[in-house]
């Protein structure tokens, strides 16, 4: 299957690339493109000649560094457009070519700068973090305070409707089945298996996060509450830029950033690295009650982890001409991890402690990541018609040592128990492998027809041992946690997708076919759970406008959220040996039908989107928790439950005053889940709501100040509820070393109240969770930037598969 679409690719890159070549001609044109305000040659400018008889696209150049260019071209008669970033556009036409073997001169064309556009840059460079459409809501990074010193999760943690819970599972509008993409595709920096690799990527790295909530069939049909999608800095710029990034803080950390980017005629350079050394203290406490014996467990947990990342990432993309791009990149990452934990329990029947006992765990870990990226992006001669293509393939490979100690540090049970050691050793290897082609084909009448085709492979191999030291002093196996197991995954997806833009109204309706193999093996059993199956995902969008001002959307799709690697994999946690938690390889596919209306209105100082939401799903899996007649819990997921989802989702920004930027997010919403279990019917209804604000303010030049409050409202579950959490951060920044640099303190989660907490009550138990990742933490950030604007004006994004295209 790999020789085959690699053969595919490769055909295809092939036959692209000689597309793009012109025929050899010995006539043509040549010129000079100058400024008018210093005379002098504009290098970089665009040349493109057009066929006056059709306007078809026929050949185009970069001017040099004296702003002189040549093109080739056959006899004809032709037409071209000078065109350089803030300048005005000049057109020549009629321009006869006879076939000589001279090229005819154009003399020096005079660009003069556009000073409407040169206003406009300026009012979109003081533009908010928040871009809103009614179908995707982007945040751009570098405005705001808040994320600077941060990972990839603390991000995340700041944006509207996306919460990130104790375990690093991240949800959106509540609901866990988001499908998490970096630069518009999956990929190993977002975690194949590794539930900890957005907490390696540094928010230095970011230059976006982009939200679809009801995504079309372009898009895969992975994620039940939709899609993700962070996009990473890669400039366009011409010339050279890039910025430094240092920062340190409290609890100890420390980091370097680095970005450069390298733009000459047609080829692009880019590259980034990051290192940094981080410790988050953490910890919680569990109350548990069983009501058959009286036995009363209080426990309390303590934990550090300590990271130590480097992440490189090189790429380059050359374009063959103004139509033709090739573009690859490779990123290589490394962890490190050392990440002592301590355990306390403190056993009571009725009312009276009988014993303390304590778990010391040591872990060690190692997770290098290699990732390859080719992208191909090709432009016909009619507006709109596409095609692209890519190829990324990522290895991975994690290894984990872990020593436990457990100690009876007081007991009236005598004599007292002896101590138990255990370790554990983990060695994991994965890759995956993913090809897409899409092709974009205008039709009449502002009509547009797209297809594609994606295929996707992943492989992964969990070697997972426990032993336990016996009274001779050697270790033997526990049979009982070890496993090998075996993960393979095959995805072939093609879909259709049509597009027509009537004015005051557009719309767009299509399908999508994903073919799925799931094949699961446990070897020390030999069982084995292989599951296939065809789905069609079909979709519609139909937009509505109002006036410029107001737009109205109706959208549905149907979605899919199969069970990930950790929920399959039937390994048993051993770090709290009364909390056992496990996979299950048995584990179907959740379906999902989502309905959404969005009201978008743009107002003179901001604009408000409104959005209800539906969403229906059928074998919803969720994780269960038991209880044994000895204390020990045990969870894994199950697939048990119908869910509906009813919510209404308002999105805000305002500018009320110059210096004041505030932006807000309140989402209410009910929940109703039934099904029945281990011969218990569950029928739950749950109404809450999450709320999030944001203020900007410009203190005086160069000197910004930000807030950011989030919380999310108690919800019940299942089992029992999870309870209220709050937090809040400021940020304070500086402008300095005239304005090339900036220097930016943060305090995150100031009063210590970003906590998670969760109740569990069932007809044999009660348990109460209390736990916070990490706690109050300071840091200071500088980043200088080399031939950078603080606040510039992003670039006009092309249609490419970094960011998540539109109609």
């Amino acid at each position: 299957m790999y020789r085959s679409i690699l053969t595919l690719l490769f055909s295809f890159v092939t036959f692209s690339l000689f597309a793009s070549i012109p025929e050899p001609a010995d006539s043509g044109l040549r010129g000079k493109v100058v400024d008018r305000s210093t005379s002098k040659g504009l290098e970089y400018a665009t040349v493109m000649v057009y066929n006056q008889s059709d306007s078809s696209f026929v050949a185009g150049s970069i001017t040099g560094p004296n702003g002189e260019f040549d093109i080739k071209v056959k006899p004809g008669t032709y037409y071209i457009k000078v065109q350089f970033l803030a300048y005005g556009t000049i057109t020549l036409s009629d321009l006869q070519i006879q076939r000589t073997t001279q090229l005819r001169d154009l003399g020096s064309l005079i660009l003069s700068p556009d000073e409407a556009l040169l206003k406009e840059v300026e009012v979109v460079a003081e533009r908010s973090t928040v871009e809103m459409s009614l179908d995707k809501r982007v945040f751009n990074i570098g405005r705001d305070i808040n994320t600077k010193a941060s990972n990839a999760v603390e991000v995340l943690e700041n944006i509207p409707s996306v919460t990130v819970d104790i375990d690093g599972n991240v949800s959106l509008r509540g609901d866990e089945g988001v499908r998490i993409l970096i630069d518009g595709k999956m990929s190993g920096m977002a975690g194949i298996s590794n539930r900890n690799a957005l907490r390696a990527i540094s928010a230095d790295m970011i230059e976006r996060i982009e939200v679809i909530t009801n995504p079309s069939v372009r898009y895969e049909a992975e994620g039940s509450s939709g899609i993700i999608n962070i996009v990473l800095k890669k400039d366009r710029r011409r010339g050279y830029n890039g910025s430094i990034d240092l920062n340190a803080g409290y609890p100890w950390q420390a980091g370097l950033g680095l970005n450069a980017n390298y733009r000459m005629n047609k080829m692009n350079l880019f590259a980034n690295y990051n290192i940094g050394r981080n410790e988050n203290r953490g910890g919680g406490t569990v109350y548990r009650e069983i009501f058959s014996s009286g036995l009363i467990t209080d426990q309390e947990a303590e934990r550090i982890r300590r990271s130590f990342n480097n992440t490189l990432r090189l790429g380059a993309e050359y374009a063959f001409n103004p139509k033709t791009s090739l573009s690859g990149s490779i990123m290589y990452r490394h962890s490190t991890g050392n990440n002592p934990s301590t355990v306390t329990y403190n056993d009571f029947r009725d009312g009276s402690l009988f014993q303390t006992s304590q778990r010391r765990e040591e872990q060690s870990e190692k997770d290098p990541t290699i990732e390859y990226a080719l992208d191909l992006r090709r432009q016909f001669n009619r507006k709109d018609q596409l095609l692209t293509a890519s190829f990324r393939y990522t290895d991975n490979t994690e290894e984990e040592n872990s020593s436990i100690l457990e100690s009876v540090l007081f007991s009236t049970l005598l004599p007292y128990p002896d101590d138990i050691l255990q370790r554990m050793r983990t060695n994991q290897t994965n890759n995956s492998a993913q090809a897409q082609v899409d092709y974009f084909q205008p039709l009449r009448d502002k009509e547009k027809l797209e297809t594609g085709f994606r295929y996707q492979n992943r492989n992964i191999t969990n070697d997972y041992k426990v032993e336990q030291r016996d009274d001779t002093g050697l270790f033997t196996e526990l049979s009982e946690f070890s496993n090998i197991f075996k993960y393979n995954e095959d995805i072939l997806a093609a879909y259709v997708l049509y597009a027509r833009d009537k004015g005051k109204y557009t719309y767009q309706l299509g399908t999508r076919s994903e073919w799925s193999k799931i094949d699961t093996k446990l070897l020390e059993t030999n069982e084995e759970n292989n599951q296939s199956y065809l789905d069609f995902f079909p979709s519609g969008h139909f937009t509505y406008k109002f006036d410029p001002k107001n737009n109205l959307q109706f959208s549905y799709s149907r979605r899919i959220r199969r069970p990930g690697f950790w929920q399959l994999n039937p390994f048993r946690t051993i770090t709290d040996n009364r909390f056992i938690m496990s996979g299950n390889p048995g584990l179907r596919p959740v379906y999902t039908n989502s309905f959404e209306v969005g009201y978008l209105r743009f107002f003179k100082q901001g604009n408000m989107n409104f959005n209800t939401y539906y969403r229906q799903s059928n074998d919803v899996f969720m994780r269960v928790e038991r209880i044994d007649s000895t204390g020990i819990a045990y969870a894994r997921p199950e697939n048990f439950a119908s869910r509906d989802d009813l919510g209404v989702e308002i999105i805000g920004m305002a500018n009320p005053y110059k210096w004041l930027n505030l932006n807000g997010s309140l989402n209410f919403f009910r929940s109703v889940t039934q099904g029945e279990l281990y011969n218990k019917s569950y029928n739950v209804e749950d109404f809450s709501w999450t709320g999030r604000l944001m203020a900007r303010a410009n203190l005086k030049k160069g000197l910004d100040a930000q807030l950011a409050l989030n919380y999310q409202g108690k919800s019940k579950t299942p089992q029992g509820s999870r309870l209220p959490n709050f937090g809040a951060d400021a940020g304070i920044s500086k402008d300095v070393l005239k304005n090339k640099g900036t220097i930016t303190l943060n305090v995150r989660d100031i009063f210590g109240t970003r906590k998670w907490a969760f109740e569990t009550l069932e007809d044999n138990f009660y348990s109460k969770t209390e736990f916070q990742w990490s706690r109050t933490m300071v840091t200071v950030n500088f980043n200088y930037r080399i031939n950078q604007q603080k606040r510039r004006a992003p670039e006009r994004r092309m249609e490419n598969d970094e960011g998540m295209m539109e109609f």
